[in-house]
């Protein structure tokens, strides 16, 4: 009967030519041991797409794991050594940010509620997954005595190296070339360069070209023309809401969006944050900065607000939530232009609980309340600027069992809801308005392979992609159905040039307010995307990611 070191194959091979007694006690095959299990669980995680695989640091510590030691106390060493090593190796495999990242969120995170953790927290165990584990571990520890395991790790390393997996296959159209070509004017063919392979170089390039155009870009506001009828300006900033939330959750045909008289449907939020989110709005009279900027000393002239204030504007805002969370408060006030005091409702109830335990009051409650105060205010013009965060990823109802994911429909058909009846509250008035509807950045709701479900840590174009609806309420005639979409890639600018394109041309004057040659007037702006240390940008049909200190990779 053979002993457990024949079964497990650890026995070496004669060598030709000599007999039994002269075998050697050194066995020729390289083994992992229990340790090929650990790159079988990375092989179903990676080619399930749930995980990515470092070819070079994997196959170091395989060699590391694997290398014979003939003193017991440098393998016992090995051995602690290897453990957190693994650990660390499969959390660097994984898409979760790194961890240095998560430290400089520690506070942030610190204030999530202990229900909203746990939520979190589930979102990482997907049943399917585990039993596929499972079976995985069952069927390793039935065949390990069998065949050579380690020989099916080292196939399986190979196999993550296929050669569409890397960043020099794609070979898209330079379809964000041509739009970047478009907006800084050059003159140049941008089809010549659609062949370029999308190298870390050329990528870089294109992206230090795309700031470098967008510093040269501004908007110019002019006083109002004598005679004009007057008009408020109404900005309303939803957090968590792009095209992708609409379509999981089936609203994309929700019958607010029927009512704008126009719709940006290519339109990036260039973030994936709301801090972030709300400095590019109220700064969006430049072109698209780095976010490293956003948080520098601004220009004035950037600020939208200040813009408005200096021709004529009287501006407020408001917000349903207490603004302490990421010193939000502090950043719309201090980096946004808007230093006068918040309008605060006396009679808004809250109806949510946020993901930090804080109240978040009711959306129609809080505008209409501020608008029967404006109806009141002499002043002939007002820009108000209003920031909900009904949608935010962990609010709910309260209650131990409340589920941000579960409640996120309803709580997105009662916010549009609430938006569409307070234009129709503005609209029976006498006055006349332009609404802006704009979200912050997408819920990522859906989430996907490389973010779970309300992380948003990339700025990935599904979290980018927001709906932006325009409304002209008090116009003299009725604009054509169904909306006017523009089509262009667009971002914040063309929102601050649109409104100063109606204050120029005033679109309540007699006749058909012209979109298409408003449309005509706003500058194209190609997708980058960019948070702390991360930034995504398209170039052909495909998206690519770069964080802090690392290589170009797809998304």
């Amino acid at each position: 009967m053979a002993n457990a070191r024949e079964v497990a194959g650890e026995v070496s091979a004669p060598v030709i030519g000599q007999t039994s007694s002269h075998r050697s006690h050194r066995n020729p095959w390289v083994t992992l041991g229990l340790w090929d299990a650990y790159f079988f669980a990375k092989f179903f995680l990676f080619f399930g797409n749930f995980i990515g695989f470092h070819f070079f640091a994997n196959l170091a510590f395989a060699i590391f794991v694997a290398f014979p030691l003939q003193h017991k106390r440098w393998a016992r060493l090995r051995q602690f050594v290897s453990v957190p090593a693994a650990i660390s190796l499969f959390y660097y495999d994984t898409w979760l940010p790194p961890i240095s990242r998560l430290w400089s969120h520690a506070d942030d995170i610190g204030g999530f509620d202990a229900a909203y953790l746990l939520e979190i927290a589930g979102r990482f165990v997907n049943p399917w997954v585990i039993a596929g584990l499972v079976l995985l571990c069952a069927a390793y520890f039935f065949l390990r005595s069998r065949l050579r395991m380690t020989t099916f790790v080292i196939m399986g390393m190979l196999a993550t190296q296929t050669p569409w997996l890397g960043l020099q296959s794609s070979n898209g159209t330079a379809d964000f070339l041509a739009s970047f070509k478009a907006q800084t004017g050059s003159t140049s063919n941008p089809v010549a360069l659609q062949d370029l392979p999308p190298k870390d170089s050329d990528l870089s390039q294109i992206l230090e070209s795309f700031y470098a155009a967008e510093a040269q870009r501004s908007v110019a506001f002019t006083a109002p023309k004598a005679g004009d009828p007057p008009f408020d300006i109404l900005v309303l900033q939803i957090c968590s809401l792009s095209w992708d939330d609409l379509d999981f959750v089936k609203e994309r045909e929700n019958p607010l969006f029927a009512q704008f008289d126009l719709i940006f449907s290519n339109f990036n939020s260039a973030t994936s944050y709301s801090g972030p989110a709300v400095l590019r709005l109220l700064r969006s009279s430049v072109g698209q900065q780095r976010h490293a900027s956003l948080y520098e000393r601004s220009d004035r002239a950037a600020q939208t607000f200040e813009n408005l204030k200096q021709i004529g504007y009287e501006t407020q805002w408001a917000m349903n939530h207490n603004g302490r969370y990421g010193n939000f408060l502090s950043e719309i006030r201090e980096r946004g232009g808007l230093m006068s005091n918040a309008f605060v409702s006396k009679v808004a109830s809250p109806y949510l609980v946020s993901f930090d335990g804080s109240s978040v009051q009711d959306d129609y409650a809080l505008l209409s309340t501020w608008f029967e105060q404006r109806k009141m205010n002499p002043a002939q013009r007002v820009a108000f600027f209003y920031n909900t965060i009904s949608l935010h990823d962990g609010n709910g109802v309260g209650g131990p069992n409340r589920n941000s994911l579960e409640t996120y429909r309803p709580r997105l058909r009662k916010l549009l809801s609430d938006i569409s009846k307070f234009i129709a509250l503005v609209n029976a008035s006498d006055r006349k308005a332009v609404v802006v509807f704009i979200p912050e950045h997408g819920a990522s709701i859906r989430g996907d392979k490389v973010q779970i479900a309300g992380m948003r840590d990339y700025p990935s174009f599904s979290i980018g992609h927001v709906p932006v609806g325009v409304k002209f309420i008090g116009k003299p005639h009725q604009l054509q159905t169904p909306p006017y979409s523009v089509t262009n890639p667009s971002s914040y600018q063309a929102v601050s040039k649109l409104l100063a394109d109606s204050i120029s041309h005033n679109p309540f004057v007699d006749g058909q307010l012209d979109l298409s040659q408003m449309e005509r007037n706003l500058p194209v702006t190609g997708f980058v995307a960019e948070n702390s240390g991360t930034v995504v940008m398209r170039y052909g049909k495909r998206y690519y990611m770069q964080t802090e200190g690392a290589s170009w990779v797809e998304y």
